[in-house]
C-alpha cells in the first residue's frame, strides 16, 4: 500500500546485489520482497494502462481519440494541482530535518511544495485562477474535437471507462492480496528466486558489514553533535537492530587478580601473568546462562534468542575480503573473540521480541581480554512499532468483502495522482532490468570503488522513534535490564570458578545496575555535578546557611 516503502524494498534490497542486506530482527525479509514486487506490478499495470490509453489510439489512426483521452487525464492532473494549492497552507511546516530517512523525504517533499505553491492568499487565488483558465481551455478544446469527430469521442469515452474499470479491479485485487496475507499460515514462498536465496543467507549471516561515518575532513560530512552522549556517534554500527537506547559508557574494565585475604598485597603477587581463561570461554558461559531463560514455564518465561554477531567495517572488507568468509567455523569464531585487535568485532547478541515481534529489544555484549584486564561493554537497541498504516488490515472492517469494495473506489480516487506519477514506471523498468541482467550477488567478488556495507534496514526505517514510545517503554527496559543483570551475575560466577577476585567486578556491576549515569536514549540527564577548579555543587546563596551550620544538617 505504501509506495515509498515499496520502492525502498525494491531499490535497496531487490535490485541492489552490490550491497549486503542488513540483519533481520523479528521478521523475514524474503516475503516482504515478494509482496513488494506484487504491489509494484499492480501499480505498474495501472500506469502502463494510462500511457497506453494515450498512445494506442494514435497508432490505430484515431489521433482525435488520443487527444481527447489526453485532455481528460490532463484535467485530472489540474484537479489534483488545484487541491494541493487549496490545501497547501493547511499543511504543517517544519524547519527541522529529521534524522530518519522517511521523515527527510517528507521534508524535501514539503520544501518542493512550498516552492511551487504560493504563500499569500492573493497569490493563491491567482494560481487557482490560472489553473481554472487552463482547465477551461482544455475543456473547450476537448468539446471542439468531440463535436468535430463524434466517432472518436465515443472511442475516447470507451477508453475512459476501461481505465475506470481497470483502476477498480486493481484496487480490489490489492485488497484481496492483503486479505490473503492476513489469513495465510505462512508468508514465505515455497520456491525462492536466486536473489531471494542470497538475501535469505545474508539476513541470517553471523557477519554484518556496517558503514563507517564519513571522515571528519570530508567536505560532505556533517558536523558532529558534541552534545550526543554516546560511544558510537549519530550513526549506529548495529545496522538493523534499531535505535540505541542505552550503553555502558565507558566499558567495564576489571583486572584479573587472585583472591587474597590482604587487599593491600602488591600487584605483582596478585595478578595473573597468564590469564586464567580465554575470552571465548566467558562468552560460551554467558550464552548458556541466557539460554536457560527459555526453559521457564510459559507464564514467567522471557523469550530470548542468543546468537553470535561479528561486525566488520565495509572499508576493512574492501582491503581484505577474507574478513567475510563464506563459512565461519567455531574455531574461526573463537579466534575472533580471543583476538582483541581483530578487524571483526564480536558481540554476543540477545534478542527478545514483544507483541509478536512488533517490538524487538536486543542486548549486545562485547568481551575481550587485554593487558591482564577483562573488558566488557554492552549496548541495547530497540525496534519499535511500525506505522498504523502498516497494521490497518488487521483492524475491524479493514478486511473482507466490504473492504475490497472500499479499496476499489479508494484506488479510483487516487487516479489523478497516478496520472501525475506515470513517469515513475521508468523506475520499475530500471529495477526490472537490474534484477534480470545483474548477478544475484555482487558482494562476494571485489569491485573497484564499490563498498558493500549495508545502507538501510527496511524494518528500522519504518520503526517509531524511541522517544515516542509510551507504556511499552517500561516493559522493554525491564526485559533488557533482566538480561543485563543475568549476564553480569553469570560473569561474576564465572570469575569465581576461575579463581579470580570478583569483588571489584561485583561492585562495578552493582553500580551499573543501580546507576543512571549511562545513556538511556532520550534521557541523558546528569544532575548534581560540578566541573572545573574549586567547583561546588548545591552551594547556597547565603554563606551563613552553608554546610558548616549544624542546624541545617549540612544538606547540600
Amino acid at each position: 500500500m505504501d509506495e515509498d516503502f515499496r520502492d525502498l524494498v525494491i531499490d535497496k534490497v531487490c535490485a541492489s546485489p552490490h550491497r549486503r542486506v542488513a540483519p533481520s530482527y523479528g521478521f523475514d525479509i524474503v516475503p516482504v520482497m515478494r509482496h513488494a514486487w506484487r504491489a509494484a506490478t499492480l501499480t505498474a499495470a495501472l500506469r502502463v494502462t494510462l500511457l497506453t490509453s494515450v498512445i494506442a489510439p494514435a497508432y490505430a489512426d484515431a489521433l482525435p481519440a488520443s487527444v481527447l483521452v489526453a485532455c481528460g487525464l490532463s484535467l485530472l492532473c489540474l484537479l489534483r494541482l488545484a487541491l494541493l494549492i487549496h490545501r497547501g497552507d493547511r499543511e504543517p511546516q517544519t524547519d527541522r530535518k529529521s534524522v530518519r530517512r522517511t521523515q527527510e523525504r517528507q521534508f524535501r517533499h514539503r520544501r518542493r511544495l512550498q516552492r511551487i505553491l504560493p504563500r499569500r492568499k492573493s497569490e493563491k487565488s491567482r494560481a487557482l485562477q490560472r489553473i481554472g483558465g487552463i482547465a477551461l481551455g482544455v475543456v473547450t478544446a476537448g468539446l471542439a474535437i468531440g463535436l468535430a469527430h463524434p466517432h472518436h469521442a465515443t472511442t475516447a469515452l470507451r477508453v475512459g471507462a476501461s481505465i475506470v474499470l481497470i483502476c477498480l479491479a486493481i484496487g480490489a485485487i490489492r485488497q484481496l492480496q492483503l486479505n490473503r496475507i492476513l489469513r495465510a499460515p505462512t508468508l514465505r514462498p515455497a520456491h525462492l528466486s536466486p536473489r531471494q536465496r542470497v538475501v535469505d543467507v545474508q539476513q541470517r549471516d553471523v557477519h554484518a558489514v556496517y558503514r563507517r561515518p564519513r571522515h571528519s575532513q570530508d567536505k560532505e560530512a556533517a558536523d558532529d553533535d558534541l552534545n550526543v552522549f554516546t560511544l558510537f556517534g549519530k550513526e549506529s554500527p548495529f545496522i538493523g537492530a534499531g535505535e540505541i537506547v542505552y550503553q555502558w559508557n565507558p566499558p567495564m574494565s576489571v583486572q584479573l587478580l587472585r583472591p587474597v585475604d590482604d587487599d593491600d598485597a602488591p600487584l605483582h603477587e596478585r595478578e595473573y601473568l597468564v590469564p586464567p581463561f580465554q575470552a571465548h570461554e566467558l562468552v560460551e558461559h554467558l550464552r548458556d546462562a541466557v539460554r536457560l531463560l527459555n526453559t521457564d514455564s510459559h507464564d514467567v518465561r522471557l523469550p530470548a534468542q542468543v546468537r553470535d554477531r561479528v561486525y566488520v567495517s565495509e572499508t576493512d572488507v574492501a582491503t581484505n575480503r577474507s574478513l567475510l568468509p563464506l563459512k565461519l567455523t567455531d574455531a574461526d569464531l573463537r579466534e575472533i573473540i580471543n583476538t582483541p585487535g581483530s578487524r571483526g568485532h564480536h558481540f554476543l547478541e540477545v534478542t527478545t521480541p514483544l507483541e509478536g515481534a512488533e517490538y524487538v529489544a536486543t542486548v549486545l555484549l562485547h568481551v575481550s581480554i587485554r593487558g591482564r584486564t577483562l573488558i566488557i561493554s554492552t549496548a541495547a537497541c530497540v525496534l519499535a512499532h511500525t506505522p498504523r498504516s502498516f497494521q490497518r488490515t488487521a483492524e475491524f472492517g479493514q478486511h473482507g468483502l466490504v473492504a475490497v469494495i472500499w479499496a476499489a473506489f479508494r484506488e479510483l480516487s487516487t487516479l489523478p495522482r497516478q496520472v501525475q506519477s506515470s513517469w515513475r514506471i521508468i523506475r520499475y523498468l530500471r529495477a526490472l532490468i537490474k534484477v534480470t541482467f545483474l548477478p544475484p550477488d555482487l558482494t562476494s567478488t571485489p569491485i573497484p570503488n564499490v563498498l558493500i556495507g549495508s545502507r538501510v534496514s527496511i524494518r528500522e526505517q519504518s520503526a517509531q522513534a524511541w522517544s515516542k514510545v509510551q507504556l511499552e517503554k517500561t516493559d522493554i527496559l525491564g526485559r533488557m535490564k533482566t538480561i543485563e543483570q543475568r549476564l553480569l551475575r553469570a560473569a561474576g560466577d564465572f570469575l569465581l570458578t576461575k579463581d579470580v577476585d570478583a569483588s571489584e567486578f561485583n561492585n562495578r556491576a552493582l553500580k551499573i545496575i543501580n546507576s543512571g549515569i549511562f545513556n538511556f536514549g532520550d534521557n541523558n540527564t546528569i544532575s548534581n555535578n560540578a566541573v572545573g577548579d574549586a567547583a561546588q555543587v548545591g552551594v547556597p546563596a547565603d554563606p551563613a546557611t552553608g554546610t558548616d551550620n549544624p542546624s541545617d544538617g549540612g544538606t547540600p
